[in-house]
């Protein structure tokens, strides 16, 4: 399997009560499919899954397994501070039809490179599934410094990395040693404000929170890259920039994800419902 292209980290919806609302993360995939977008992603940040109950988890993954119905690639985030509960989760993401899983580091204890790389090899060598590395320092607080990335990506279950450091110096170096668009170790690219630089530098595929909102728009940034219209790819960085900036600009990634959910409400796609220790969007 080769992970490229768009994939979207979809909200988690739920009703007001706080249970999953299953017709929403339907429509979600729809909306998402609709504009030819290749991947989705279940139970990321944008996702809240450190707030989910593994029930709950479960539940949204099987709902989006069902809203897809094999029409894109499926990454499940089993991320969290119990090695067992996410190799646990993994093998049910796989009797589901997952195809992928995805993992940051565990976000509790400070870990240094070692302990680092440690996880992530153990983790590989435990889950059923391709593993997504999943570097995140503004929720984990710690990097995967690229030294590791050069010794985890030896490892033959460890398929690719999704980087959301928002450090383009560290994104060129990172697609240098892995060799960019076409290697056997795909990037993928996490901060929407790096998506034109990351395509450059061989980026080989987009992780925009904000396809909720523009999906054709970052499809086309992607495509575009892809025959070096990087005019197009520009001004397509500009025009997504702007969409997204209403739940990103001046907020911290929770206000944020509740400012997404609130416009998805006002566009009828799902509620505006977070979960603790979140808080709903104020009403308009």
């Amino acid at each position: 399997m080769k992970h490229q292209g768009v994939v979207v980290p979809i909200v988690s919806p739920f009703s007001r009560a706080g249970e999953v609302d299953v017709p929403a993360v339907g429509r979600i995939v729809e909306l998402l499919i609709s504009h030819r977008i290749g991947g989705i992603f279940p139970l990321g940040t944008t996702g809240e899954a450190a707030s989910i109950s593994s029930a709950d988890r479960r539940a949204i993954v099987e709902a989006t397994m069902q809203a897809t119905r094999g029409r894109a690639t499926v990454y499940a985030g089993i991320a969290g501070n119990c090695f067992s509960d996410s190799v646990g989760a993994a093998r049910d993401y796989k009797a589901l039809g997952v195809h992928a899983v995805v993992a940051h580091m565990p976000s509790y204890y400070p870990l240094n490179d070692t302990e680092i790389e440690a996880y992530f090899l153990r983790l590989a060598d435990a889950v059923p599934l391709p593993l997504v590395l999943y570097n995140i320092p503004v929720t984990t607080h710690h990097h995967i410094a690229l030294g590791s990335v050069d010794r985890l990506r030896e490892h033959g279950n460890i398929v690719a990395i999704k980087d959301s450091a928002s450090d383009p110096a560290r994104l060129t170096e990172l697609l240098k040693r892995t060799g960019g668009r076409g290697s056997d170790f795909p990037v993928l690219l996490g901060s929407s404000a790096c998506f034109a630089h990351g395509l450059r530098a061989g980026g080989s595929g987009l992780v925009p929170s904000g396809a909720h909102v523009v999906p054709g728009e970052y499809q086309a940034m992607y495509e575009a890259a892809l025959t070096d219209n990087w005019p197009e790819v520009d001004r397509l960085q500009h025009l997504t920039d702007t969409a997204v900036a209403p739940y990103l600009k001046g907020k911290s990634v929770g206000q944020g994800l509740a400012a997404l959910k609130a416009m998805l409400e006002q566009r009828g796609v799902c509620g505006r419902t977070m979960l603790s220790p979140l808080l709903d969007a104020p009403a308009d």
